[in-house]
């Protein structure tokens, strides 16, 4: 990570997948979403309108719901 000022932060993909895969584990409780991610290649983008930012992981996981 490298800081430009106050108000700018540049993460690497590296370190914004291992904050994404932080957040699923300690924020949201989806350790087996964190686990997936960090197997497994993704892509990363804004959507379209800029409003939403989308994180597209290579293969499958269980969802909980359809257990």
């Amino acid at each position: 990570m490298r800081t430009t000022s106050l108000k700018s932060i540049y993460l690497s993909r590296e370190e914004l997948k291992v904050a994404i895969s932080d957040f699923l584990t300690h924020r949201s409780g989806r350790s087996d979403l964190a686990f997936h991610l960090d197997e497994n290649e993704c892509e990363m983008a804004w959507d379209s309108n800029g409003k939403e930012f989308t994180i597209s992981i290579d293969g499958e996981v269980k969802d909980k719901q359809s257990l």
